[in-house]
């Protein structure tokens, strides 16, 4: 296991008084050591502290996992995690009188987290237990601080969720077409998925289908869903339009029409020769075991673009304001990103949020399927920009995603139509949401 970075962080530097000290109210804790010398706090056991971790994502195996990591790691500590679910779901939790420690939510939790105000702002507890912001990449910090105005950092990503090309080599090898490459554009990939779409023996090969979930959500044009000045949707734009005839074009390939989630038909029937959405690693090994012979490439960009990946898709940890344990919870956000903890996740296929290049090589490395794969793809292009989120995104980008559908299935005549059927209704429901 590699040895953690924070060597010179608040775990290991316990000559501080308060740091040792902090689990409780930190003013009492600065009190308590005034007068003493560095030698009689030096000497201080940490308190004993409990912290309430309140998980939304992540399966229960694993979080039990981190549950005996955190506390190995610091023996002080007992956690009561939390999991999401039936009879615990946030307001569940928080309607109980329940003080939380620590929240983790999936990116699309982030107006949960903002419009219940469970983030506190991280800068002066990062400050304080010496954690380097710099461990992040510029693009990630810059998407944190764009969530709360662009100058607070009040959420911690902890791992990622890049997209890269998945391909089917036997569809390529059926039809003899070159595999796809690092490094290409749309169009290139469109010219490619023409090549593999095609009738064989009675089954129906698809060239390329996509998720709406990491394209249409976090594309990588920073194409925002709405105007946070008026609340209103915002896609009768020429950048809009653009971006959707280049990606509804996919599916007017004649054999390539949209069939259902694009995962099942690469990974269960195996007759769809490319594909991008949420990670597939954990599917692989069952799809692998019935013949399936795939590689990766990294995620194709607009001609006008350079290597401009997807916006930022992380689920992350936040520090509720009501703790009276942020020193502690602090603690433990930083040791999840410690390299060891990154190392470890990183291994069994989870994208590190950290830039450590020691890291980075254990991607995949408990994963005996990604012997010999192109999982470099993963970390080859940089982090898209990200855009000005508003609480009624979730609302139009829904509208955005409806619309493309029916522009692929040829309900609508044409892009401008579908975009401005879908700022229409999203306009609706986004003023009944506002009279609730």
């Amino acid at each position: 296991m590699l040895k953690p970075f924070y060597r010179n962080s608040c775990f290991f530097l316990l000559a501080s008084s308060i740091f040792l000290g902090a689990c409780g109210n930190e003013n009492s804790s600065s009190s308590r050591d005034e007068g003493k010398s560095l030698d009689e706090t030096k000497q201080e056991s940490p308190k004993p502290a409990s912290l309430n971790f309140f998980y939304n994502g992540y399966s229960k195996q694993l979080v039990e996992e981190l549950e005996r990591k955190i506390e190995t790691k610091f023996p002080h500590l007992s956690l009561n995690m939390i999991l999401h679910g039936t009879g615990s779901t946030i307001n569940d939790v928080l309607g109980a009188g329940t003080t939380l420690d620590i929240v983790a939510f999936s990116a699309g939790g982030l107006f949960t987290v903002i419009d219940l105000e469970l983030a506190t702002d991280l800068t002066e507890l990062a400050k304080k237990h010496q954690f380097d912001w710099n461990r992040l990449s510029p693009s990630v910090l810059e998407t944190i601080r764009s969530y709360y105005g662009g100058n607070r950092l009040m959420i911690m990503p902890y791992e990622l969720n890049n997209n890269v090309l998945w391909y089917n080599k036997n569809i390529f090898d059926k039809f003899g077409v070159s595999y796809p490459t690092d490094g290409m554009t749309w169009d290139e990939t469109y010219e490619l998925a023409k090549k593999v779409t095609r009738m064989d023996n009675g089954v129906q090969y698809k060239g390329f289908q996509f998720s709406h979930l990491n394209l249409v959500y976090k594309n990588q044009l920073a194409l925002p869903f709405t105007d946070p000045k008026t609340n209103k949707a915002a896609f009768h734009t020429n950048e809009w339009k653009n971006w959707l005839e280049q990606m509804t074009r996919f599916y007017k390939i004649d054999g390539n029409q949209i069939i259902g989630p694009g995962d099942g038909v690469f990974i269960r029937r195996q007759e769809l020769a490319m594909y991008t959405g949420p990670s597939l690693l954990d599917q692989l090994p069952a799809a692998v075991e019935k013949g399936l012979e795939f590689d990766l490439a990294t995620l194709p960009r607009f001609k006008d673009g350079s290597a401009v990946g997807s916006q930022m898709n992380a689920p992350f940890y936040a520090i509720p304001p009501s703790s009276s344990n942020k020193d502690e919870a602090f603690r433990v956000i930083a040791y999840l990103l410690s390299d060891e903890i990154q190392a470890s996740n990183a291994k069994k296929g989870r994208v590190p949020v950290v830039t450590s290049e020691q890291v980075v090589k254990e991607f995949g490395a408990e994963l005996p399927i990604l012997k010999g794969k192109n999982v470099a793809s993963f970390f080859k292009d940089t982090v898209g920009k990200p855009i000005t989120v508003t609480k009624y995104d979730g609302i139009a980008r829904s509208q955005l995603s409806n619309a493309l559908d029916r522009l692929s299935e040829g309900q609508y005549p044409d892009a401008n139509t579908a975009l401005r059927a879908a700022d229409e209704e999203a306009n609706k429901l986004i003023m009944e949401q506002q009279k609730k």
